[in-house]
């Protein structure tokens, strides 16, 4: 209410309400040159990924980028060409299969999450969209809890197993359907509750509203099409999908020698894993299982926005849900396969739960014990979730959150345990079943403490070379401070204005700074102790995209709306632009899967050809080559970590003992090009022992034919076995 005024005060003149306004417009002003100038450095990186362009083949950067979308027939033809083939071979009836399970696996982990939220009470208090958002959470951890130990089991054979639990699943979630769509939902008794509806209204009316919702819309089909693509990605197709279709083919969960990745955890894999036993084909399941796993970063944007109306404004988690799900980095991990993401939902998901347990504690005395344990217990599950996709979420989710427990708790030891069995219940199978088969629980860490199966001290050593930080040079770490906040080729131009804008908000400033703590201790952790890759600090991302959404409602006024505004546009377009036809992209969205299977933009000419000369009951020996999922015949191979095969069978051999070892062999593959990578300097490093002279000594003393006179001038090579029960044609 604005005071009375005084008899004796003048009325103000409108020079004096210019004066008192010049502080408003001065930030204001300072503001809109910050974030022009940041633009015009974000426009002028370049784009190296891209091929070159123009008749002297210049390096394209954002500019060049950006008028695309100033000649719309240019970009028309160039999306029709990539989305639809050339010439146009369009299918999308046979992604129905495809979207079918994906409904399933989701539609099932939600109705098993639910009942798991109910049984601990931790739905008490919640809006119907947190519900679902912390119900399918849990819920699919618990179906790739479930998928590891059926795998560990060996009843990876029939779908039936599958189908039979998942009914069950869903007819006691049926039971409890109508309390979740009837039950009025929302605390009616925290302090800190989301917003009334007509605050809600008000903030909406003042900023941005829900149906700013609607510009995530084409992200979304984006990640849900670009999903159900095939891999294009290395790491995709050497242990994303390269495990689960191990595991799926020799029907149950073991201990892989030659694939150093396929023993560590694999929470968000076994989706792909459980969707190729459910639709009896490894092909289509690894599609039905990575479109799974890409519908985590849409989840991730709805947690987003109901974390911002919940402890800030409706407008607020607008923004960070728009801002998030357009990054260009999101939309790229979550189409290739990638897991970060899956990582990423985790830790926004247990660090929201953890917000909830410590309101209840300490804002709603009101809440019963049960209630506020349950959230506790929610919290743990949610951290285990992030523990069971890789193990770099130990230190940066896990064990973060653990401590924060302590804090609040004040040291009552009794809350770190529930938190502690809940989170170790989700993730510790992982560590178990790597103890119970290879003697060491962080395989294939730790190998100087736990030991392990096939880690030699020269493995381990190379590993340890591989993964440790390159330098520690203080201009390294500015420098990928620019990639993250500018020079990154998938960032996004919304992300650093408003973060540094979210400084500069003055409500609940306890909740931004803890995120920005955070946010710096993920970053220094990921510095000192990785190898410093770009995509390993996307599972920051949504904690960067809530700041992002704090630091838009800085103000409220006309002025900087219609600039926000602008900004939004512009950079929701440009990150759009960027994902489906940026660099590395693989956007054949609407091309029949059929034709993509054998698409040579994915498929080399050698994968062909071993498809179609190796005999059944035979199988292909590949030798530097490790991302061999996409090959249809059974192929024997080892990724750089492990042992060479082709070594363990040739070195100090005799012919004889050779042919003994290579009678279900018809072929060896060997792609020099991947060996020369590894052995190029800055490299993992590839043994010595593969070199020309071996395969010539094998050749002279019969062992293998010359290799196939079709890949001459490629840079791999074909050696048909002699005593093979097939001889491929030359």
């Amino acid at each position: 209410m604005t005071p009375a005024r005084r008899d004796h005060e003048k009325p103000r003149s409108p020079g004096s309400r210019d004066r008192n306004w010049t502080g408003a417009g001065w930030s204001l002003a300072l503001v809109t040159v910050g974030v022009l100038g940041y633009l015009v450095a974000f426009l002028r990186v370049d784009l190296p990924s891209l091929p070159p362009h123009g008749p002297s083949g210049a390096v394209w950067n954002r500019i060049d980028f950006a008028l695309l979308l100033f000649t719309p027939l240019q970009l028309a033809s160039g999306l029709a060409e990539r989305w639809l083939g050339n010439p146009p071979d369009v299918g999308l009836l046979d992604r129905l299969p495809v979207l079918l399970i994906v409904i399933m696996i989701w539609a099932v982990a939600g109705a098993a999450g639910w009942l798991v939220l109910r049984r601990m009470h931790a739905e008490i208090g919640l809006s119907r969209l947190e519900a679902l958002v912390f119900a399918c959470g849990v819920g699919l951890s618990l179906v790739s809890l479930f998928t590891l130990v059926a795998g560990l089991a060996g009843l990876l054979f029939s779908p039936l197993v599958f189908a039979v639990v998942g009914a069950i699943v869903l007819a006691m979630a049926g039971r409890h359907f109508r309390v979740f769509v009837f039950r009025r939902f929302g605390p009616r008794d925290e302090k800190h509750a989301i917003r009334s509806a007509a605050a809600s209204a008000s903030d909406s009316a003042r900023l941005f509203g829900r149906r700013w919702l609607w510009l995530a819309f084409p992200f979304a089909a984006v990640i849900l099409f670009g999903g159900m693509l095939p891999p294009l990605e290395f790491d995709v197709r050497e242990y994303h999908l390269e495990v689960p279709k191990e595991f799926y083919q020799q029907g149950k969960i073991t201990f892989l020698p030659h694939n150093v990745y396929g023993n560590m955890p694999l929470g968000a894999e076994m989706l792909s894993l459980a969707a190729m036993v459910v639709m009896d084909d490894w092909w289509l399941g690894a599609l039905a299982g990575k479109a799974a796993i890409a519908l985590f970063a849409p989840l991730t944007a709805v947690a987003l926005y109901a974390a911002g109306r919940r402890w800030f404004t409706t407008p607020t988690g607008v923004v960070a849900a728009l801002v998030y799900l357009s990054i260009p980095w999101v939309v790229r991990v979550s189409t290739s396969g990638l897991v970060e993401g899956v990582m990423g939902f985790y830790l926004l998901a247990a660090g929201y739960a953890f917000w909830l347990w410590r309101d209840a504690v300490r804002l709603t005395p009101g809440m019963s014990d049960q209630a506020a344990r349950g959230r506790l217990l929610l919290c743990g599950l949610l951290a285990g979730g992030a523990g069971a996709v890789k193990y770099t979420a130990l230190p940066l989710v896990v064990l973060p959150l653990a401590g924060a427990v302590l804090i609040v708790a004040r040291r009552r030891a009794g809350e770190l345990v529930f938190f502690t069995l809940a989170a170790a219940m989700v993730c510790g199978p992982w560590f178990a079943k790597n103890w119970a088969l290879t003697g060491n629980p962080t395989y294939p860490l730790m190998a100087e403490m736990f030991d392990g199966q096939t880690r030699t001290e020269a493995k381990n050593a190379q590993w340890n070379v591989a993964h440790h930080p390159p330098n520690y040079a203080i201009t390294d770490f500015v420098g990928r401070l620019g990639r993250l906040a500018l020079r990154s080729e998938w960032i996004s131009p919304l992300l650093a204005p408003l973060v540094a804008l979210s400084l500069l908000v003055v409500r609940d400033r306890r909740r931004v700074g803890e995120c920005l703590l955070y946010a710096s201790v993920y970053w220094i952790v990921w510095w000192l102790f990785t190898h410093r890759l770009d995509r390993f600090w996307v599972p920051l991302l949504p904690l960067l995209a809530l700041l992002a959404g704090v630091g838009a409602a800085w103000r409220r006024d006309r002025a900087w709306r219609w600039l926000l505004a602008a900004l939004l546009l512009f950079g929701l377009a440009g990150n759009l632009l960027v994902s489906v036809l940026g660099p590395g992209g693989y956007n054949r969205y609407f091309v029949r899967l059929a034709k993509l299977r054998d698409d040579p933009e994915r498929m080399p000419p050698w994968y062909e050809y071993l498809d179609h000369h190796v005999p059944p009951g035979q199988r292909v020996l590949s030798v530097g080559d490790a991302a061999v999922f996409d090959l249809r015949v059974r192929v024997l191979y080892n990724t750089v970590f492990d042992t060479c095969r082709f070594e363990q069978i040739v070195r100090d051999r005799s012919p004889d003992e050779i042919r003994r070892r290579l009678a279900d062999v018809s072929h060896i593959y060997v792609n020099w090009g991947e060996i020369a990578r590894y052995r190029s300097p800055g490299n993992y490093g590839f043994t010595d022992f593969v070199q020309p002279r071996v395969f010539d000594r094998l050749i002279a003393g019969g062992i293998l034919d010359p290799p196939v006179d079709k890949f001459t001038d490629s840079p791999v090579d074909i050696f048909p076995v002699r005593h093979a029960a097939h001889r491929a044609p030359r």
